[in-house]
């Protein structure tokens, strides 16, 4: 057995023997009840056979006669939260050290009594170094037209490369993200379709939660209007006004812009795009956007202009219509691998609820974390598959990742 070898098995031996070590802290987990309460409080998330990184949903479940005033969530001790009516959750940044954790909510009631629930989330033990990364996955679940948000970690199977994988990591719901609204407002977008696409990314920015941030990119065959990330709306509302619509189109020029600069966030990372899709002006291929694509891992959805109706080869000064036809297939490959979705729209009334739309769809995700047990570091493309033990349900994730 080669020394990589052993050193995966014991590392798989460490991963099996987590309940076991969990086991082993139960007297160090439980519920503290003020005598005069009637609450009994139980954490939902995170789970304590999960090991806990990044951007964690910290959830409880308050039980009782007693009405809650509020619950207190706090991590290591720190405060992180206030929820004041269900579901009692928050968003806590717990950051990337693979390292044990105290989660405790306290719930109060109005007439001053309260109740409290801890738990303890413990490290990945790994024996020898090696070369691990988490991958982070974000899963749509649908259940006919309806996302199905009832699905727990065990429902979930992971194979990469065909190997089914350990979930380390799991969420739901609530899950803060990093956006890039990216809006064609080329010539063909004059009068009342570049007025919906501003509603529309107005809309999405409403619905930003407190740990979101977004920035808005306004392209032609150049960069009209460009914010930075930043998780307050009011600047984000202000680039979307007084553009006027001119130029041609470059749709891989600044969809390879957006991706570079999500590429260094962190978290859950998304563009959404408005455009026809059809690029007559770009100086890079779409070659070149897949590629940056499967790097940054961003989710792609692409709200496509002309209703989906079958494409109309066209001829540019760059490009045949036969490479052009190209273009328009490798942007529809880009945002299937990456775990969004083409979304059509037939009418300009229907832009602001399709971008109401996809934020609620990032809104209703689970994140499923592992570490791949077959990397080898040498830039091969690992495919991904997640299935789930509901035969009726559809499970939409990227498709794959480059292993460096």
């Amino acid at each position: 057995m080669s020394r990589r070898t052993a050193r995966i098995a014991r590392v798989a031996a460490a991963l099996s023997a987590m309940p076991l070590l969990v086991a082993s802290l139960a007297a160090a987990q439980g519920t503290r009840i003020n005598p005069a309460s009637n609450l009994n409080v139980r954490i939902i998330s995170p789970q304590a056979d999960q090991a806990v990184f990044g951007q964690v949903v910290f959830e409880v479940n308050v039980a009782g006669a007693d009405p809650v005033d509020r619950v207190e969530f706090m991590v290591d001790g720190t405060a992180v939260g206030v929820a004041r009516r269900p579901p009692f959750r928050v968003t806590a940044q717990v950051g990337e050290d693979n390292v044990q954790r105290e989660f405790r909510a306290v719930a109060y009631a109005k007439g001053g009594a309260w109740a409290s629930a801890k738990l303890i989330t413990l490290p990945i033990r790994i024996d020898d170094k090696m070369n691990v990364r988490l991958q982070q996955l974000y899963v749509t679940v649908l259940r006919g037209r309806d996302r199905a948000l009832d699905l727990d970690a065990p429902n979930f199977h992971i194979f990469d490369e065909g190997q089914e994988q350990k979930i380390v990591t799991f969420g739901r719901g609530e899950l803060p993200l990093t956006a890039v609204l990216l809006l064609d407002s080329s010539e063909s977008m004059r009068g009342e379709l570049l007025e919906a696409a501003e509603r529309g990314a107005s809309a999405f920015i409403a619905a930003m939660k407190p740990l979101d941030e977004a920035m808005v990119a306004l392209f032609s065959d150049r960069l009209l209007r460009i914010t930075p990330f930043v998780q307050e709306p009011e600047p984000l509302r202000q680039a979307l006004t007084g553009i006027e619509a001119r130029g041609g189109t470059a749709v891989n020029d600044y969809l390879y812009m957006a991706l570079d600069l999500l590429e260094s966030r962190q978290g859950r990372r998304v563009v959404v795009l408005l455009s026809d899709g059809s690029d007559v002006n770009s100086v890079l291929s779409m070659t070149e956007v897949l590629r940056k694509a499967r790097h940054s891992q961003a989710l792609i959805y692409w709200i496509q202009l002309e209703g989906g109706e079958k494409h109309h080869s066209y001829t540019t000064s760059w490009r045949g219509h036969l490479a052009n036809d190209k273009e328009y297939k490798l942007l529809q490959e880009a945002v299937e691998e990456s775990g969004g979705r083409i979304q059509p729209v037939n009418r300009v009334a229907e832009i602001e609820p399709v971008f109401r739309g996809v934020m609620q769809e990032l809104r209703e995700q689970y994140a499923l974390g592992y570490y791949p047990s077959n990397l080898k570091g040498d830039g091969s493309w690992h495919k991904i598959k997640v299935k789930a033990d509901d035969f009726a349900v559809k499970v939409r994730t990227t498709q794959g990742y480059l292993d460096f």
